[in-house]
């Protein structure tokens, strides 16, 4: 590859705004690199050996894909080089040339798996979105593997549209599209996972109030929420879904639901109070500061006062003063 541009092909539009869209996709990784990075996924078990992407993978039946992490190190100094130089010597792009078909592989293959979870939280009763199905992780990598194929196309175009005697006619103007469409899938399809994740975990804090202190009375389950909550978030940013606008038309409730999930105290607090009265919601407020490390002591109490209500609840010989957090025969709540 020579720095001389070919002749042949019109300089500026459509390239440049085609690269300046992929340029544009994702706005940020380092969330999802730090995720991803961090060797261990959720809260499941992470086997010897296996890296936190590498499980991801594996569930999502990609396994092939290497080292997501060097890869987008690779591409992103590859570009670095194109901007600085204005063209990416011939060795350069031929050792990340074969990188397309893997990476395009490994973005549908994760959509799927997203896909596939979110399936399953349909058709399933509320709070059983499970953290070893690892939606959040799923999510945060595929925000890498996609930037990772977004550079990888603008090198591609970069390649095609500089004299490279090796390029068939009329490759430039398939690459062309073949870029579009990718943004287009991902305008879709990102967007419509983004809007389903966020009404799944909703409903994870749905149900009446004696199955809410349940399911929140494990530590897992609110670390798992809160974990979701905020790989949510990471994906939300990453993808510019607020300049997209793909949260235009979400139903309120969904983000005052997400917003709830980010203080289990206060939500555990709140079901509390539903379920067993105003001394209950009383020892909610009392918990409000104790923070995220607290979670897991509130969590042993909840349980204790749900087994407790639940008791008397099905024991006409337990009398309402032994529960605790319930009001005497005589009291009013």
């Amino acid at each position: 590859m020579t720095d001389e541009p070919n002749p042949d092909i019109p300089a500026g539009e459509p390239v440049d705004a085609v690269v300046r869209a992929l340029r544009a996709a994702v706005s940020s990784v380092e969330a999802a690199v730090a995720r991803m990075s961090s060797g261990a996924v959720g809260t499941g078990s992470n086997p010897a050996g296996s890296s936190a992407v590498e499980q991801v993978l594996e569930l999502a039946d990609a396994p092939g894909l290497g080292d997501v992490v060097a890869h987008h190190n690779a591409l992103t100094r590859a570009v670095a080089i194109v901007d600085q130089a204005g063209a990416l010597p011939t060795r350069e792009w031929e050792a990340i040339a074969d990188l397309g078909a893997p990476l395009a592989t490994a973005v549908t293959r994760l959509r799927s798996r997203a896909s596939a979870v979110l399936d399953s939280a349909d058709a399933a009763e509320p709070g059983a979105l499970d953290p070893e199905q690892r939606l959040g992780e799923t999510l945060q990598l595929l925000v890498l593997v996609e930037d990772s194929l977004y550079l990888w196309h603008r090198l591609r175009l970069d390649n095609l549209r500089t004299d490279d005697p090796g390029a068939l006619p009329g490759a430039l103007p398939g690459a062309i599209a073949e870029a579009r469409g990718l943004l287009a899938e991902h305008f879709g399809h990102d967007g419509e996972l983004l809007r389903r994740a966020r009404r799944a975990l909703a409903r994870s804090a749905e149900g009446t109030a004696f199955e809410l202190v349940r399911r929140l009375s494990s530590t897992r389950t609110v670390k798992g929420m809160l974990e979701l909550r905020q790989d949510l978030d990471d994906f939300r940013g990453a993808c510019r879904a607020d300049a997209a606008g793909w949260l235009d038309d979400e139903d309120p409730a969904v983000a005052e639901a997400l917003d709830e999930i980010s203080s289990p105290v206060r939500i555990v607090g709140g079901a509390l109070g539903v379920a067993i009265g105003g001394s209950a919601k009383a020892f909610g407020d009392r918990a409000a500061g104790v923070g995220a490390s607290g979670v897991e002591r509130i969590g042993r109490g909840i349980a204790k006062v749900g087994e407790a209500r639940h008791r008397h609840d099905t024991d006409a010989d337990v009398p309402a003063a032994d529960v605790p957090g319930a009001a005497a025969p005589n009291e009013t709540t």
